[in-house]
């Protein structure tokens, strides 16, 4: 199932607004230690795993994205699971939209060569998330100001090799970049939702 397929899925169910869990993502909580808030309750596979301050990172031979989000206590935790999911492969496409927008000729954005090769390579990127599966999550249940929230959080890796050669497919058609390149620059911006010294 492709990313496009799963927003338009989650946009449908009933229990949860997907729209909501999306705006959520930029507007989450701090870390659990954060002031004001207690700790109730831990869980997931990465219960252990402090997200990374970067939303996405670049190694040698992996790239990590990680998504966060927080959902009313209460709330069916497969689902919230799925839109973590889905926010952080959103996080992978719009870093290597970005870039790409960036890296590839100089010409006018309203030239529609260049948009054609971003899209193109987004769409290639996505073809290689639709493969990726589940991914491994993180959650907490905190107290905040008397309300009971849960923070979730997902985990991408990706192998560099895999990303630059769905980049390259695209690019190396059009002759414009070099994927190697591309994947070193993808924006590696610190998270809003986790200050300096804090995760979840």
């Amino acid at each position: 199932m492709g990313f496009l397929t799963t927003i338009r899925r989650l946009a449908n169910l009933p229990c949860l607004s997907f729209s909501a869990l999306w705006l959520a993502c930029a507007h989450a909580g701090a870390g659990a230690e954060r002031r004001g808030e207690e700790v109730l309750e831990r869980g997931g596979e990465l219960a252990g795993s402090r997200a990374e301050r970067a939303t996405v990172t670049v190694t040698p031979t992996t790239v990590t994205v990680w998504g966060l989000t927080e959902v009313p206590d209460g709330s069916r935790l497969q689902i919230a699971f799925a839109g973590v999911d889905a926010i952080t492969r959103a996080e992978l496409l719009k870093a290597v939209e970005v870039r790409v927008a960036g890296t590839v000729t100089s010409v006018e954005s309203t030239d529609p060569n260049r948009r054609s090769v971003v899209v193109e390579t987004v769409e290639a990127v996505d073809g290689l998330l639709a493969h990726s599966g589940p991914l491994p999550h993180g959650w907490v249940r905190v107290r905040r100001n008397g309300e009971v929230v849960i923070r979730i959080w997902a985990r991408l890796e990706v192998p560099r090799a895999a990303l630059e050669t769905s980049v390259r497919s695209v690019l190396a058609r059009r002759g414009q970049g070099d994927p190697a390149a591309i994947v070193d620059g993808l924006p590696q911006q610190p998270s809003e939702a986790l200050p300096a010294g804090s995760g979840p």
